[in-house]
């Protein structure tokens, strides 16, 4: 039984979580019956002639599988140009994240939202207060009790709210919606679509550039609408600004846009665009596996049912030759650069400030260490934990997170190892014991003494 759901307007909150069922296919089995032929010239031709259709048969269901997977896939050469379009970019603390404005789908919504952002709306006060994992994640200026000084908006139901499309949050009343927008985290059209007494849904925009930003909130955010009285707890937009990007026409141009954005911006990872099995892409991974380093292949022009990835990738990088390697979307060249830069030594400091040794670091740390602290030098838990640590005579190895440039990907590493996004995270002998209201607890019951004395910490 399928499930309405609303995107609660300023006007009303009381929005239900969403629960939406995908149809399974079943695949359907099937074989040749067995023919059995006659004794005699007669039955040796008869089975011929069957293995003759048989084969034939089979090279014409090859075909036919690849002309339906492939073979009527033509996309003729480009003939348009990329071209830049003005578009809106929030910040965060998480990171940012970029929405293309769909004028012609929703015009009075995009007018409205334009009209927002120059007024500095969503820059004081605004932020996502309302995470629903593979939902949704709703924000503005709700929480904070800000109210937009632009009339309430009819519906423009043109576009499915398919993952990434930002819609606009609204009441029980189709004409409620206007300031509070939501990002779809998961494919909702069943749900978002015009069907008995609701009119849909207007999706306005996209989340083009910065996935990952939002991938992240949703993933730290508390779960549901934040009360009120929580207003410190949402995810602030700190600014909000128009950008330029690149973009294109052609719909399957616009995909390749966005799926290679979405590489570039792999944090703490080195990615090598390449053509599939390139020789030299093969020494580019060997050498940075040497190193320890997180590293990511991308393959480029492989598949037909991805066309235009060469053309996207050159819009996007100004880079027309394979493979190219880049760190944290820093352009770093092709494997003579990567080998110049190793030579001098320069390649270690790179990745290291880059943060794609943060996954070795931290398991060199726990194997190495009994007792390892990652903390923030200004954090008042991480002090009180140190303390516990120091009144017992443990010396713990401290990784100050705040104090070194590849800090974020640490803290991002240990989120991903402890499920633990804050600091301090202690370890005992490779095995984290959690915070400070965990370290504290553990010294008044006299078990983190006990933990210390087995580690050989003490």
């Amino acid at each position: 039984m399928e499930t309405r759901h609303r995107y609660a307007s300023e006007d009303d909150q009381d929005g239900v979580a969403a629960r939406v069922r995908m149809p399974t296919k079943s695949p359907v089995g099937g074989g040749f019956a067995s023919h059995r032929g006659g004794r005699g010239s007669g039955g040796w031709f008869g089975a011929r002639t069957v293995l003759a259709l048989l084969a034939l048969c089979g090279v014409a269901t090859v075909v036919h599988i690849y002309q339906f997977s492939y073979g009527d896939l033509y996309f003729p050469p480009l003939t348009e140009p990329f071209y830049n379009k003005s578009m809106v970019e929030f910040s965060t603390k998480f990171g940012t994240f970029t929405i293309e404005l769909y004028p012609e789908h929703a015009p009075k919504s995009v007018d409205t939202f334009k009209k927002l952002v120059d007024q500095g709306f969503y820059e004081k006060d605004a932020g996502f207060y309302r995470n629903e994992p593979n939902f949704v994640l709703q924000g503005g200026g709700f929480l904070a009790g800000k109210k937009s000084p632009f009339d309430n908006l009819p519906i423009e139901y043109s576009l499915p709210s398919e993952e990434r499309m930002v819609v606009i949050a609204r009441g029980r009343k189709a004409s409620s919606g206007n300031s509070e927008f939501a990002i779809m985290l998961h494919d909702n059209t069943e749900s978002n679509k015009p069907s008995g007494d609701s009119p849909g849904y207007t999706v306005f925009g996209r989340v083009i550039e910065g996935w990952h930003t939002i991938q992240s909130i949703s993933k730290k955010m508390r779960t549901g609408y934040l009360a009120k009285e929580d207003l410190d707890r949402q995810t602030t937009f700190d600014n909000v600004q128009y950008v330029s990007r690149v973009t294109h026409n052609n719909p399957q141009v616009r995909a390749r846009l966005e799926e290679l954005t979405h590489v570039l911006e792999t944090e703490y990872t080195v990615t090598i665009f390449s053509e599939l099995n390139c020789p030299e892409t093969k020494e580019l991974r060997a050498l940075f596996s040497k190193l320890k380093a997180s590293a990511r292949i991308s393959p480029i022009g492989h598949s037909p049912s991805h066309p235009y990835e060469r053309e996207a990738l050159e819009a996007l990088t100004g880079q027309t030759t394979l493979p190219q390697v880049y760190v944290n979307k820093q352009h770093i060249g092709r494997l003579e650069d990567v080998e110049a830069l190793n030579k001098d030594g320069r390649l270690q400091a790179l990745l290291e400030r880059s943060g794609a040794l943060a996954e070795p670091t931290v398991w060199n740390a726990i194997t190495q260490y009994p007792l390892v602290v990652f903390s923030k030098s200004y954090c008042p838990y991480c002090k009180k934990a140190k303390e516990a640590l120091a009144a017992l005579g443990a010396k713990p190895y401290v990784f100050e997170l705040d104090l070194r440039q590849d800090g974020p990907a640490i803290q991002s590493f240990l989120f991903k190892f402890t499920h633990q996004s804050t600091v301090p995270n202690v370890f005992i002998k490779g095995k984290s014991i959690g915070g400070s209201d965990d370290t504290l607890a553990l010294y008044k019951s006299g078990e983190l003494k006990d933990k210390l004395k087995r580690a050989g910490a003490i």
